[in-house]
């Protein structure tokens, strides 16, 4: 079997199990930088103050006008000392170094007396190195060597300490960030078993915990929250809209079935032509239903959105439609104030113009007045009728789907219960408003959209 490749690995880990592994990955690389650092800041501190004393030693004795006699090395980490001449031998020693040979090479010598530091190992010397540097008195040199070793000891004091102690600070890290991660996405963890709980069935009494927090994770479920309504009003609106739907495509056919049982029974007898034609007046409902769905379902799929956006003349539109409702029940007339230039959908704004003359033809006795002016930057569109009007507590609700007054307009008039509906959303859609008001007597539609801006000159 094929071993798992790193990257699956990793995407295999929990977002728990990332962050330690990168804050304990992190971790380690400081800690190993710092512990390099140290090392080396510690070599050369400890390098720089045994050479410091090394050179006072060796200015003290080259300082003298005679060499001693006798050469007492101190005790700053000063192993012998050497005076040599500049062939190299040896004139004063100090206890402990060779009388006669010089511990460093003529080459050396050269280099020493340059100012340079050289390292060399003395033959008998308990010390594995020395540090010899030298100061240059006229014609001698007094050579101070220096025990090196201490300062290996020293840094491997240091190493030893930072090899015990970085494993453990570094599992001491990746534990307390588990712990830490742990608790800081417990709200996740929160919102995750809250989501599983969840259903489409009971979205209107469940939502997700909401922590006390005032970090991203609160804002994240006040903002999952906030969604979750839009779901539950689009979802209840759905049922709403497919209960009513069946509602009123069964009253229409429950309508066409009685007709068609009762022709049957009759046989012979039954007068065809009426039952044809009452059988069409119920097909013609349900057209006109179908239609409205159709309509409000584009609507609802477009996100209110327009399918197309165009200067469109609103008096000239509205000439159009009225010029249809010549042979109508109740004539309508049209009486221009000015001319008003929108921007929108000709083919949703001619549909928002029939739907109000529709329903105003449904319930008018003599008259439908149209008239569009400019007001202020809208251009505002009426349709006045003298019918029985509706009451000032029903004019908002006859803009939801399906409702009918109790009063004067019921299913039995012929209207859908959708053409102010979908009236209203072609409306909002251009950026618009529509509100009823009292025509004393009757009822007044009116439709305020914004007008078009003017083009620049």
């Amino acid at each position: 079997m094929a071993r798992p490749s790193p990257v699956a690995v990793w995407r295999q880990l929990s977002l728990r199990g990332r962050l330690t592994l990168v804050a304990t990955a992190l971790l380690t690389a400081a800690i190993i930088a710092g512990a390099v650092l140290t090392v080396y800041v510690v070599r050369r501190s400890l390098t720089a103050a045994l050479d410091s004393s090394a050179f006072k030693t060796g200015r003290d004795i080259a300082a003298l006008p005679s060499p001693p006699q006798v050469i007492a090395a101190n005790n700053s980490g000063v192993v012998a000392i050497q005076i040599v001449d500049a062939d190299n031998h040896v004139i004063d020693y100090s206890p402990g170094s060779d009388a006669a040979i010089s511990m460093i090479s003529k080459s050396q010598l050269a280099d020493v007396r340059a100012g340079k530091i050289v390292s060399v190992r003395l033959p008998g010397s308990p010390q594995d190195r020395i540090r010899v540097l030298g100061v240059t008195a006229s014609d001698r040199t007094v050579l101070v060597a220096s025990d090196a070793e201490r300062i290996d000891q020293s840094i491997r004091i240091v190493r030893n300490a930072a090899l015990v102690g970085t494993p453990m600070a570094i599992l001491a890290m990746a534990l307390l960030t588990y712990f830490i991660v742990g608790r800081t996405l417990r709200p996740v963890a929160a919102l995750r078993h809250g989501a599983e709980d969840i259903t489409a069935a009971g979205l209107s009494d469940q939502r997700l915990p909401v922590g006390d927090a005032q970090d991203e994770i609160q804002r994240l479920a006040v903002t999952l929250n906030a969604m979750l309504d839009r779901i539950d009003v689009a979802t209840t609106r759905q049922r709403t809209f497919v209960g009513d739907a069946a509602h009123e495509l069964k009253s229409p056919l429950a309508s066409l079935r009685v007709q068609l049982e009762v022709a049957l029974r009759l046989g012979p007898t039954t007068d065809w032509q009426e039952v044809v034609g009452e059988v069409l007046v119920d097909v013609d409902r349900l057209d006109s239903l179908v239609a409205d769905l159709l309509m409000l379902a584009r609507i609802d799929e477009s996100g209110g959105a327009l399918r197309t956006r165009e200067p469109v003349e609103l008096s000239t539109l509205v000439e159009d439609v009225v010029a249809t409702y010549d042979s109508a029940r109740v004539p309508v007339s049209y009486e221009p104030e000015a001319a008003a230039t929108v921007e929108g959908d000709v083919d949703g704004l001619r549909r928002v113009v029939v739907n109000l003359v529709d329903n105003a033809q449904r319930f008018a006795h003599d008259s439908i007045t149209l008239t569009v002016r400019a007001v202020g930057g809208n251009a505002e569109l009426t349709v006045a009728d003298d019918g029985p009007g509706i009451p000032a507590d029903e004019r908002e609700r006859v803009f939801d789907r399906f409702y009918r007054t109790e009063s004067s307009r019921s299913r039995e008039s012929g209207g859908t219960g959708l053409g102010l509906p979908i009236v209203r959303d072609l409306v909002r859609a251009h950026g618009g408003a529509v509100w009823l008001e009292s025509n004393d007597p009757g009822l007044r539609a009116v439709v305020a959209l914004p007008l078009r801006p003017a083009p620049p000159s």
